[in-house]
């Protein structure tokens, strides 16, 4: 994905994000930012917290992430879901540039194979960002089980990248860390919003296990 793509990308998620968080706070005798009932907005309950991110890898991460982030005020499931796919994005947007001005600093200093090892690497990273691009889709018209694939296929992207660059020393090898475990957030979320779907969640699983 092109630094403007992923720009455009990053900037529709946050009006879903903004748009499912008003569908679930709407305003109550004309006062904006109380949702029904007449309760004030506040910082996200922990016990949601702590229902979205018990299936991830990194709990402490999950929680941390998205109790940090400014959106999670007042959100349910689906607001956590849309924060999740958006900082997982982010960090994907991040990991790309990083490859891309690796290249450019090290054009005709890298090791041919290195070389081809890190573009292998930015297309993957590329194709990840897709893969979260039809993840939000999927999530906005609530299709949970097709969130599950597509977050999964990105993560394939992430350990090809991975095993491109195998046995070379690089920082690289945090940075896919701190994404699969970003990408593994938004399922926890998704298992928590759809719990309905885990065996297909199992199933799901059970393909991308066997390649």
């Amino acid at each position: 994905m092109k630094p403007i793509t992923s720009f455009f990308f990053l900037s529709t998620l946050c009006v879903l994000q903004h748009v499912a968080l008003a569908a679930n706070s709407k305003p109550v005798g004309g006062q904006p930012g109380k949702p029904a009932g007449g309760k004030p907005s506040g910082p996200v309950s922990g016990n949601l917290l702590e229902e979205a991110c018990k299936q991830a890898t990194n709990k402490d991460l999950c929680i941390n992430s998205l109790k940090k982030d400014p959106n999670s005020q007042g959100a349910d499931l689906t607001g956590l879901a849309f924060i999740a796919l958006r900082l997982a994005a982010a960090n994907a947007a991040d990991v790309e540039s990083h490859l891309r001005t690796l290249m450019l600093k090290n054009a005709t200093g890298l090791d041919p194979d290195v070389q081809q090892g890190v573009q292998d690497c930015i297309d993957s990273y590329t194709d990840a960002n897709e893969q979260l691009d039809d993840s939000v889709a999927a999530l906005s018209d609530k299709k949970f089980k097709d969130v599950m694939v597509w977050v999964k296929v990105a993560i394939v992207d992430s350990n090809y990248c991975e095993s491109s660059l195998d046995g070379e020393p690089t920082v690289l090898a945090d940075k896919n860390k701190v994404f699969v475990q970003m990408c593994e957030n938004v399922l926890s979320v998704i298992k928590a919003l759809a719990p309905m779907g885990s065996e297909s969640t199992h199933e799901i699983s059970f393909i991308f296990d066997n390649e």
